[in-house]
């Protein structure tokens, strides 16, 4: 909760109000308590109805103002918890997404989903639910024992009899409790993980036919959170009735001294009363207060998952000193560049440069580092040893978003949006006209498929694309890519799933997008490889051979091992003879 009190800032003066509020509720509650007696002993035992119609005319004042306190204490925390709820959920979301891929390689969507989504909630139910309740007993515990020590001190003594026991059964309630919850977020986070991954590998599951297989694990993860939420509400099963019990205690006691002291006459029969109420008034928070506990202890578990973000630092970041990168040229040199995911290096010292407006492809067997190299091009990760400069500029000194806006990325499995073939277009240039995207997707055939399409651009695209086909969502990647008009492109294996009468239509794409812009193609098909001025083949992480087609094709070296792969290669190999 500590942790919360950063997003009162511009709010203090409205969560003082309540605070003073929640006082003026509570000093109605006990004060209407004190005049009660002042009805009985001076009013009704005294015969004297004037003053207790007085006496009771204020009361009714005072309990319309306490209902009237309690409608704006409840309905003010609830507000201002919602605010606050809204700006954790941005700041942790807005955080997410500047952490580096190497976070989300590690971490499963389902854990990152369910901070997200129930550990947010969690804290959410405290802030508009739990605050009310917390907030208005803490005012009142301290409220009550006061006017019960004003009504009769030696009654108000009895209360602090039971309090040492009720201290020390909170102290225990407070930390089983909180492990207990934070262990049971992480059995929650991990029945949520198991969901996603089985929604996203549906389609594996059942064609391997693990459907039980899968089944089982969920049984076994949904069990463990069942066993755990049981173990939770044995803890709440001993604290609840206990704090209960020990109220039953200081009620019993009250009226067996009451008793005794009513007997030598040394107090009124409308004290005593007053002081059974005002007992329940002690008693009221201490329950309510338990009662909200759980709810409380399970939100700061939840906000130690959702800390558990928040407190990750995003891999790439942009330094102090980091300056915005101007309309770039597009003159891209890698500099010796190592890299290592763990121990082992990736690349080892790679050294490459491409002109503004040229064009290299990257060729080699998988893991041997070219993906690596696009995303340290992208600066999705900075390299260990060495640098990667665009226009002369080193890229860590450069802010990332000045950077990325110039950058355009053409991915083997590319992401569609759950919209429209026109939205997804846009999604590279939020503010472009329909003209503009119309003229994109006509330039690279994207018109062609919408055409056949019910909508046409405004055809409706599912989440992933899925409806349509690889070379479909791969033309759509490529317009946005164009629409972006970046001036250096990457493209990661874009040709490698695409059937033959779609990859005519996509290469003539390629060709309108690679036109003029700083590019570096990663492929395994020859067809693709070729409009490349140079061919890098890189082996181990490190750059095996370089040249043009023919010149590659001519020599006897790691090329032409990999030609034979190639698609088209063997008969490519036999033409250069």
């Amino acid at each position: 909760m500590r942790r919360l009190l950063r997003y009162l800032e511009g709010r203090w003066l409205r969560a003082s109000l309540m605070v003073l509020i929640a006082a003026g509720n509570a000093a109605c509650q006990t004060g209407g308590w004190l005049l009660v007696r002042s009805a009985i002993d001076k009013g009704i035992s005294a015969g004297n109805t004037h003053y207790l119609t007085v006496i009771v005319s204020i009361y009714l004042g005072v309990a319309a103002a306490g209902w009237v306190l309690q409608a704006w204490l409840i309905r003010g925390l609830a507000g201002l918890g919602q605010e606050i709820t809204i700006r954790l959920r941005r700041d942790l979301f807005d955080h997410l997404t500047g952490l580096s891929l190497r976070y989300f390689s590690e971490q499963k969507a389902g854990w990152i989903i369910a901070r997200l989504t129930s550990d947010v909630d969690a804290v959410s139910d405290v802030l508009s639910q739990g605050m009310p309740t917390l907030i208005s007993n803490v005012v009142l515990l301290p409220a009550a024992l006061a006017a019960l020590l004003i009504a009769d001190w030696r009654l108000g003594l009895v209360v602090f009899v039971v309090l040492p026991p009720t201290l020390v059964l909170t102290r225990w309630f407070t930390h089983t409790s909180h492990v207990a919850l934070v262990e049971q977020r992480n059995r929650i986070g991990s029945v949520t993980a198991q969901i996603a991954e089985s929604v996203s590998g549906m389609a594996v599951v059942q064609a391997f036919n693990r459907e039980r297989a899968f089944q089982a694990q969920f049984d076994e993860l949904n069990e463990a959170n069942r066993a755990q939420s049981t173990y939770v509400q044995k803890i709440f099963s001993i604290f609840f009735p206990s704090i209960e019990f020990l109220g039953v205690i200081a009620t019993g006691g009250v009226l067996y001294f009451g008793e005794k002291l009513l007997a030598h006459h040394s107090l009124t029969i409308g004290t005593l009363i007053t002081a059974l109420y005002l007992l329940q008034l002690v008693f009221q928070p201490l329950q309510e207060l338990s009662d909200v506990y759980g709810q409380l202890q399970s939100g700061a578990a939840a906000m130690v998952k959702i800390a558990g973000i928040l407190d990750e630092e995003p891999g790439i970041r942009d330094r102090a000193d980091a300056v915005e990168l101007p309309r770039i040229v597009g003159d891209l040199e890698i500099d010796h560049v190592v890299f290592a995911y763990g121990a082992e290096p990736v690349l080892r010292g790679i050294e490459l440069h491409i002109p503004p407006g040229g064009c290299i492809a990257l060729v080699g067997e998988s893991g041997h580092g070219k993906s690596t190299l696009a995303r340290l091009i992208g600066r999705f990760y900075d390299p260990d040893e060495g640098a990667v400069r665009v226009d002369g500029v080193d890229l860590r000194g450069v802010k990332l978003r000045s950077y990325r806006r110039q950058l355009g990325v053409v991915l083997q499995d590319p992401f569609l949006f759950s919209g429209t073939i026109a939205s997804n277009i846009r999604f590279a240039k939020p503010d472009a006209t329909d003209e503009e995207v119309a003229s994109v997707a006509a330039a690279v055939g994207v018109d062609r498929v919408a055409a056949r399409l019910s909508g046409g651009l405004d055809h409706a695209v599912r989440e992933g694309g899925s409806g349509l086909s690889a070379g479909e969502r791969q033309l759509i990647s490529i317009a946005r890519a164009l629409l972006a008009d970046p001036r250096i492109l990457i493209l990661d294996e874009a040709t490698s799933n695409i059937d033959r009468p779609t990859e005519v239509l996509i290469e003539r794409a390629l060709d309108r997008l690679l036109a003029g812009r700083t590019s570096m193609i990663i492929a395994h098909r020859l067809s693709t490889v070729r409009r490349a001025d140079e061919i890098i083949v890189v082996e181990r992480g490190q750059v095996a051979q370089r040249g043009t087609e023919r010149e590659l094709l001519a020599e006897d070296g790691p090329f032409r091992r990999l030609a034979h792969a190639l698609d088209g290669g063997a008969e490519e190999l036999a033409a250069a003879g």
